[in-house]
């Protein structure tokens, strides 16, 4: 039974006298999830009545799944009065669960001093904040950068008599990584494992070593990948991705291909991020034989990720980008970001006529060009001092799209004597 058939069960119910099945078959928190899976959480609040009437109560565990519902659906403001009013009008009382999913959507929303307000509501009431609760407001904390109140809190929480765990020391490592602190991130090494006993695992290793790459300081980095493996510890993807990263963007190609070649020893197929890191990076340094190696090997479903970064090499890749692109539109993969992808990196390739035609072709496939198509084609047109081609795309934006302050930036900062002409005439 799939989720579309759950959607029209409760109305054939009635019709055949299905109804009770149903009550057996399924129970009231999963026809409730089966609509927020769809997207329709309001379609589970009309559940409750039905259940109402035959005497059972609903639960917080109801209240749960449709608060999920409703921040799948993205509409953060009704969450917040649903629940204010569970609060306020005691229909249920939230416990632990509740509130993290409440903060969890708040936090991956960048509301900190909210998800942290609840926080502090917890501990004013009859609900006892875990660790899972302080995890959350922990992390969203370190992701804001702000490192002393994440620190501050886990001090908090220990005198309440709740040890941090993995999750917590994996945010602040990762929070003080990102910040170049190093001695402090040493130092929460020491307390994990001298301390606490909690080991490093895979997603530690990896913030450490992702972030030590993008410092530039690789050979760091390859230290700690090796005390990974003492350790017991196994590389992934992530682990190999970051290294290669790491490698090119010092220029050490030699070196970003030597892990890409451990990887590939150790049975980890490379994904569409380690093919973007080497191509890249070979884009960078003018080798275009080696991004036609590499091309080889790419997979058409992860094209539509890589063709961009090969259209964006100055170096001779156009024909195998195109190539690419060809196959993506057959499959017509393509998304309208997609495509300004591809008219940007032909401009900047100076394939103006390539990219027209691929402007031209996107009312044809059902993809209406937005700001960015029309902008990225008017500054390609100005680069190359073609200000009538410019003219045409931009008399056909006025005809379609508002006239956007970024186009005026692009034609007036950058080439005024031909621009200026453009301007007056659209506003002629």
């Amino acid at each position: 039974m799939n989720t579309t058939q759950l959607l029209y069960l409760p109305a054939f119910s009635g019709l055949f006298g299905w109804r009770g099945m149903l009550d057996v078959s399924l129970t009231r928190e999963a026809r409730i999830k089966s609509y927020c899976l769809m997207h329709r959480a309001d379609c589970g609040f009309l559940v409750l009545p039905i259940y109402l009437k035959k005497g059972i109560p609903f639960d917080i565990v109801t209240f749960n799944t449709l608060i999920r519902g409703i921040f799948t659906e993205n509409k953060v403001k009704d969450v917040v009065e649903l629940f204010k009013k569970l609060v306020r009008e005691n229909i249920c009382e939230p416990n632990q669960v509740t509130y993290a999913t409440v903060m969890n959507g708040l936090s991956k929303r960048g509301y900190t001093q909210k998800t942290l307000s609840l926080l502090r509501l917890m501990e004013q009431g009859n609900t006892n904040p875990n660790i899972i609760n302080y995890n959350i407001v922990i992390d969203s904390l370190c992701k804001d950068g702000n490192l002393d109140a994440a620190i501050n809190l886990m001090n908090e929480m220990k005198q309440n008599g709740i040890l941090p765990n993995i999750v917590t020391y994996n945010s602040l490592i990762d929070g003080l990584s990102k910040l170049g602190q190093w001695e402090k991130v040493k130092t929460m090494f020491y307390e994990m494992v001298l301390n606490l006993n909690i080991y490093l695992n895979v997603c530690t290793f990896n913030i450490v070593i992702d972030g030590l790459c993008k410092e530039g300081k690789v050979a760091d980095a390859e230290d700690v990948m090796g005390h990974m493996v003492e350790k017991g510890v196994e590389p992934d993807i992530f682990t190999y991705n970051a290294m290669m990263d790491g490698y090119c963007l010092c220029g050490q190609l030699d070196g970003a291909r030597r892990i890409f070649d451990i990887m590939i020893d150790k049975n980890i197929e490379p994904d569409n991020i380690s093919y973007s890191i080497l191509i890249n990076g070979y884009c960078m340094k003018k080798k275009v034989d080696e991004c036609n190696c590499f091309m080889k090997f790419v997979k058409t479903d992860q094209s539509l990720i890589l063709l961009p970064t090969v259209l964006s090499c100055k170096y001779g890749l156009v024909e195998e980008a195109m190539s690419l692109f060809i196959k993506l539109e057959r499959k017509r993969e393509g998304t309208i970001a997609f495509y300004n992808a591809v008219i940007n990196g032909l401009c900047k390739n100076g394939k103006l006529d390539e990219a027209h035609v691929v402007f031209e072709k996107l009312s044809f496939i059902g993809l209406l060009p937005n700001v960015r198509t029309y902008t990225v084609m008017i500054n390609g047109f100005c680069l190359k001092g073609l200000f009538d081609e410019a003219k045409d795309i931009l008399r056909k934006w006025k005809t379609k799209v508002a006239f956007q302050t970024m186009s005026h930036t692009i034609l007036l900062s950058k080439y005024f004597s031909g621009a200026t002409k453009l301007v007056k005439w659209h506003f002629s």
